[in-house]
């Protein structure tokens, strides 16, 4: 009996050892495009930095596979060639994806004019089961739509292990007295992803057979440490999300010092999330308009998730 325990025991640590933990993130690149410049709201004019060049993305991509060390990204601000098409590509993206190595690919969201939504991943980690956008009719909160950029939501599942979760990629509209606006868009994300027929409206996978879900993006929101109502923030709370990060020491995650990009994850997935492995990958005062000039006016933030074999139903 003891030998079989041991040995149990010893198939057990294996298996630990060969499944590795994962990193993902979200990064607010700032304007990735070939023709508009960047530094709004805070530099205007002649004052702001130009296009990237391939000497900038060069750096970019080495920035992401050395510095962040993320096999999959969800990237926001990206330039697409073409307007409105299902299939997009982005020449500047393009020019990182070839630099990170063959075996990475990114998709493209079409909505969002200018500034879309793209998953980049790590194909030899990461494989995609299905990738869309959660198209959402038009509707107006605080005088604007709640999506000028539909959520980009990506099933994907870790090839060492098995575990396959939602990965969802959001930009809200931007200024913070928006919190109304951001609700009304958390609302109709959480409404989707908890809801029987939500879901089958949009061919995803039931709630008993994909319950994990982190949702990542420029919220352009800090109320998560309002004294009193935290807005999205206690919304996703009350559906089950745990918010990453210290919500009273949250460090800058842009360059003028607000907090506005976040990570949740859901009630399932709590227990993935691998112990100090949330990081805002900020840099110092001293350094941030040299970093802006090349990388972007946000820090990217990751997280590090364990790989397991699946458990969904």
């Amino acid at each position: 009996m003891k030998l079989k325990a041991i040995s149990f025991l010893s198939l057990l640590l294996v298996h630990c050892i060969a499944c590795a933990d994962v990193t993902v993130g979200v990064w607010n690149i700032e304007n990735l495009s070939p023709t508009v410049k960047r530094g709004f709201p805070e530099l205007r004019g002649s004052k702001q930095h130009k296009p990237r060049s391939e000497e900038q993305l060069d750096k970019i991509a080495n920035y992401i596979k050395n510095d962040l060390k993320a096999s999959a990204l969800m990237l926001t601000e990206i330039h697409g060639d073409q307007d409105q098409v299902s299939y997009n590509r982005s020449s500047q993206l393009d020019h990182i994806e070839e630099n990170l190595g063959s075996n990475w690919k990114y998709w493209l969201g079409k909505s969002g004019g200018k500034q879309r939504i793209a998953f980049l991943y790590d194909t030899s980690i990461i494989e995609v089961i299905d990738i869309q956008e959660l198209e959402v009719p038009p509707l107006k909160v605080q005088g604007t739509d709640i999506y000028h950029r539909d959520p980009l939501l990506a099933h994907i599942r870790f090839k060492d292990g098995g575990n396959d979760l939602f990965m969802v990629g959001l930009h809200l509209k931007s200024v913070q007295t928006n919190v109304h606006n951001h609700m009304a868009a958390v609302s109709k994300l959480l409404g989707i992803l908890s809801d029987t027929k939500g879901r089958k409206s949009y061919g995803l996978p039931t709630l008993s057979e994909e319950n994990e879900v982190i949702v990542m993006g420029d919220l352009n929101d800090s109320s998560h440490d309002d004294p009193n109502f935290k807005f999205i923030f206690d919304y996703f709370k009350g559906a089950g999300y745990k918010h990453l990060g210290d919500a009273d020491n949250y460090p800058d995650t842009r360059v003028n010092g607000s907090e506005i990009d976040h990570i949740l994850v859901s009630k399932k997935l709590k227990a993935e999330v691998v112990s100090g492995s949330f990081k805002v990958h900020t840099v110092p005062d001293s350094q941030r308009k040299s970093y802006r000039k090349i990388y972007s006016d946000h820090f990217p933030i990751t997280v590090a998730l364990k790989t397991h074999e699946d458990t969904d139903g």
